[in-house]
């Protein structure tokens, strides 16, 4: 029986792997250069977050892991947007994260709920970025070494890190840009370095990079290059 149960997540876990390796995709508005060219101010809105909840945790301390994974990936998603600031790949002003959870606190927000015209009114943008970020632990370690001593070539996942993010033009009032960027591990991976991984390659590819080969064409034609 155990043997069988073990089966089914070994099926599992390649099942997995595959959907992973199909699943990164960045979908975005024909103009999407030439509309977030025209942001002077954005800011990124805490990241709605979902963690694998251990069976010891109580509700509290499973919804104080969640907004502490929020703001984590928030800040993490503005550290490597200031990093194109420096070098010259983004113009726009990116608001501080803890100015702007400062006036969205002042304002009761999360359990005010607010849309997305109403927060970047509120922040004072031109867009804001917001999404969710799922982590995830579909085998633990001590179950995937049991499967790979059963079945040496099985390739069981440990950690799957899912990271949703989305572009809102206030201008236009619409989304202008999303991104899914899906990480895998296997035993001995790192959820945090897993994280960073997903964060940095979805802001390295925001229409706002110009230096990204997909945007620098529209870049230079908008500006008459």
């Amino acid at each position: 029986m155990i043997l069988k149960d073990m089966y089914k997540i070994v099926l599992f876990s390649l099942l997995t792997s595959f959907l992973i390796s199909s699943c990164v995709v960045v979908q975005e508005a024909q103009n999407v250069v030439e509309m977030s060219q025209m942001h002077n101010r954005i800011a990124v809105v805490p990241i709605q977050a979902l963690v694998e909840r251990k069976i010891w945790m109580s509700t509290e301390k499973y919804n104080e892991l969640n907004l502490r994974k929020s703001e984590e990936t928030q800040q993490r998603i503005f550290n490597f947007m200031q990093f194109y600031t420096r070098n010259g790949s983004i113009h726009a002003e990116i608001m501080n994260p803890d100015e702007v959870n400062s006036i969205l606190h002042g304002a009761g927000y999360p359990n005010t709920r607010l849309t997305n015209n109403q927060l970047c009114e509120l922040l004072q943008v031109d867009a804001i970025i917001f999404g969710q970020i799922e982590v995830l632990e579909p085998v633990n370690e001590v179950t995937a070494i049991a499967i790979t001593n059963t079945y040496s070539n099985a390739t069981v996942i440990t950690n799957i890190v899912q990271l949703n993010l989305n572009l809102y033009d206030a201008n236009s009032g619409t989304q202008i840009w999303n991104t899914q960027q899906i990480n895998r591990g296997q035993m001995g991976s790192i959820k945090e370095n897993m994280q960073r991984q997903v964060c940095r390659r979805a802001v390295r590819n925001l229409p706002y990079n110009i230096k990204k080969r997909r945007y620098k064409k529209a870049y230079y034609a908008l500006n008459g290059f």
